[in-house]
């Protein structure tokens, strides 16, 4: 079983919208964490050829994620629809590279979101963007000042909604198939 872990204090139930609500991850979430997750991959592997079908529906990734959070001062968060479905996920942690020696030690730590995830009914209404107000929140709580999201270079949408979120290019990773 993936280790427990705390959410920052004071980052209790959320009301982000009238059509649906932002809560802290629970324990019992993990069905629904394991789903949005391989979900998410599933979706991936039909943007890009080099995405892995995982044949334990996300278990292995998703225990990973716990274990990542609990080492890293992570939280994760579920969006729910007025009768209490979940409708999205965010997961995320504080992260450092104190071997890149190319930006300044403060610039090396950062809160690093590792998957978010809205049901495809619910895209387009601001879902995603309260579960980034979460994460930055938490971000926040842990004093950290920085952000980091990656994304497939084809998932246009969710580089509409994370650059609605205020996300800017930074880095860019090229690839060529040989």
């Amino acid at each position: 079983m993936p280790a427990a872990f705390e959410p920052v204090q004071g980052l209790g139930l959320q009301r982000m919208s009238a059509d649906f609500r932002i809560r802290p991850y629970r324990e019992a979430d993990l069905p629904v964490l394991r789903r949005m997750i391989d979900d998410l991959q599933e979706a991936e592997c039909a943007m890009d050829w080099s995405r892995a079908h995982w044949a334990d529906g996300a278990a292995a990734y998703t225990d990973w994620t716990l274990d990542e959070m609990a080492a890293h001062s992570g939280a994760a968060f579920v969006a729910e629809a007025p009768d209490g479905g979940p409708i999205g996920i965010v997961t995320c942690w504080r992260a450092e590279d104190p071997t890149d020696i190319t930006v300044t030690p403060e610039a090396r730590v950062h809160l690093y979101v590792s998957d978010l995830f809205v049901a495809e009914s619910w895209r387009g209404r601001n879902v995603a963007g309260a579960l980034l107000a979460a994460a930055e929140q938490h971000g926040r709580a842990l004093g950290l000042r920085q952000m980091t999201i990656g994304l497939l270079a084809v998932n246009h949408a969710a580089r509409r909604a994370y650059e609605k979120s205020g996300f800017q290019d930074y880095e860019m990773l090229l690839r060529k198939r040989l």
